[in-house]
């Protein structure tokens, strides 16, 4: 070898404007906020399933439930009917006093509108299988989200060489 080096250099800044490189890494940067508010709400979603299945495991423990409707967050009114039972909201102005009896048969959605009857234990598994698929999607996400991080970065680092590269003759 004649020692000769072939090829030739392209300034970065001709392939990439500084704009261009700016817009890109402020794009990134915006799907990296949606991503972190989806990541939020399915977060919120395992905490809910997590709340329905100790719901669901605790109400075979007896066999019927005075409804609370402190916890439909109105405040509770107390009728003395053969006992004391709750009055629980029906609409915007009426109410009637209620209870839960057949704690232990759940209606569960298993998707495009199918319902099914299970019981309490059966239902848990199936809230335990919807968490699992949660969980894989909170990691999918983090995964996406690191992956935009990096193009992110990538950008920031491109627009900054770029802008040196510009103020050097």
């Amino acid at each position: 070898m004649d020692g000769q080096v072939k090829g030739t250099v392209t300034k970065l800044s001709s392939l990439f404007p500084v704009e261009e490189a700016q817009k890109a890494a402020k794009r990134v940067e915006e799907t990296i906020a949606e991503r972190q508010k989806e990541l939020d709400l399915v977060g919120d979603f395992i905490a809910d399933n997590r709340g329905l299945i100790n719901l669901v495991q605790k109400l075979p423990d007896e066999l019927h439930h005075d409804i609370m409707a402190r916890q439909l967050g109105v405040h509770a009114i107390r009728l003395s009917i053969k006992g004391t039972l709750s009055l629980v909201p029906f609409g915007k102005a009426a109410f009637f006093p209620g209870r839960l009896i057949h704690t232990n048969e759940f209606l569960v959605l298993l998707g495009e509108g199918y319902y099914t009857e299970r019981t309490s234990k059966q239902t848990v598994d199936i809230l335990k299988r919807r968490e699992k698929a949660l969980e894989s999607q909170v990691e999918s996400l983090k995964a996406v989200m690191q992956d935009l991080k990096a193009e992110a970065s990538f950008f920031d680092a491109t627009a900054t060489e770029v802008a040196v590269s510009l103020s050097i003759p």
